[in-house]
């Protein structure tokens, strides 16, 4: 009889923390090579690596698996963390067909929500059961598609007819469709947290790329649409307002203490044969009570700006992968190498993976899974009863 998955060796073993990312975007956007890149930078070293059971190879249990939907796990360490990643590549979104897409697309979030909950509702529940709600999605933008959007938004503005096409012109907001990339974005924004990320960053010049990013930051701002709403910054920055606030007033008041003992001193060096009046202590601030720390419920080292969101240079994000012979390579850096020089993709100055890494798989992680967990929450009361009597 198999002891693997008995009830005290699981209690012994301490499996590592589920992370689930969902890559999405038009077709040849550049996705797949996005989480093959992914896959690399982010897994462990050889000396590190340990050799799993199969079990551990295969997604989590779900009795709605999806065919448009491959996932592909590993474990990663990330401030001494263990962290059990789950990338899910989707199929290559369409614009002719994205309503039925995204229709699916938003079933296999709710499913993978569905199956945690049921298995959470379980008294007893089954040994080795991952959590799988989609923390985080990639959405990819295509430069030459945002170009080709900029450029249909220019001539409808210029041509009274339109865009000079049969049929229905194309409604562009800024850089982004509206009824393709802003319809993806609004069906999945009560489901998980999407963020945008232009790929590609090797084809295209530094200043179109910062164009691009303006444009797409724009779009979102005229389309009503905060991608990283879930992660709370406006309640940081007024709680940042209100620490500064805070501690001027101390100094302030510790200012008021110290005049008032000067001037005392004074009236005694003045007249020091008269006595001296009684203070009344009950007036008196302690100091020791005056600094009062306020908790902030999340704090970002280096990504933290008195900026709104789609200011400060969160997103959109640019990224290049590297070609897959450089990926499999033994001997030179990861990248693209031209004949006029080499895109590096660790390198700040040619794209932002390395901001993008840190902040979703790093500072960002603990707050996208209670963020998946605050916006699926969706499901009615009856619903829940439901399934309760369901699974009891």
């Amino acid at each position: 009889m198999s002891t693997l998955n008995s009830p005290r060796r699981v209690r012994r073993r301490k499996d590592p923390t589920p992370y689930n990312v969902l890559i999405i975007g038009a077709r040849n956007s550049g996705k797949t090579s996005f989480l093959n890149f992914l896959k690399t930078s982010l897994a462990l070293p050889p000396r590190k690596q340990v050799h799993k059971l199969l079990d551990d190879d295969t997604p989590p249990s779900s009795a709605r698996a999806n065919p448009n939907f491959v996932h592909h796990y590993q474990e990663i360490e990330v401030d001494n963390e263990r962290i059990g990643l789950t990338l899910w590549d989707s199929q290559g979104l369409d614009k002719g067909i994205v309503d039925l897409q995204l229709r699916d697309m938003s079933n296999f979030v709710e499913s993978k929500f569905d199956d945690t909950f049921v298995e959470e509702m379980k008294v007893v529940r089954a040994p080795g059961v991952r959590d799988t709600h989609i923390h985080c999605v990639f959405l990819i933008l295509d430069p030459v598609r945002l170009d080709t959007n900029i450029n249909a938004a220019q001539q409808g503005a210029n041509s009274p007819f339109g865009n000079g096409h049969l049929g229905k012109p194309p409604r562009i907001v800024g850089a982004l469709d509206e009824d393709f990339d802003i319809q993806v974005l609004r069906g999945l924004q009560d489901k998980t947290t999407v963020i945008p990320v232009i790929s590609k960053a090797d084809t295209i010049t530094t200043a179109h790329m910062d164009f691009l990013k303006s444009k797409v930051s724009q779009s979102l701002k005229m389309a009503g649409l905060d991608p990283l709403q879930a992660l709370n910054f406006e309640d940081d920055e007024l709680d940042i307002d209100k620490l500064d606030e805070q501690e001027e007033e101390e100094e302030a008041a510790h200012n008021d203490v110290e005049d008032d003992s000067e001037d005392s001193r004074h009236e005694e060096d003045d007249d020091s044969a008269a006595p001296s009046p009684k203070t009344d202590s009950s007036n008196v601030v302690p100091t020791s009570n005056m600094a009062r720390p306020i908790s902030h419920k999340r704090q970002f080292s280096s990504l933290s700006t008195p900026d709104s969101p789609l200011d400060n240079g969160y997103i959109p994000w640019s990224i290049l992968s590297p070609d897959n012979y450089s990926l499999d390579s033994e001997k030179g850096p990861v990248g693209r190498q031209f004949p006029w020089g080499f895109a590096d993709p660790y390198n700040p100055g040619h794209c932002d993976f390395v901001k993008l890494k840190d902040a979703v798989f790093g500072e960002w992680r603990s707050e996208l899974r209670e963020a998946s967990r605050e916006i699926v929450s969706f499901i009615p009361d009856a619903l829940a009863s439901v399934l309760t009597v369901l699974v009891l």
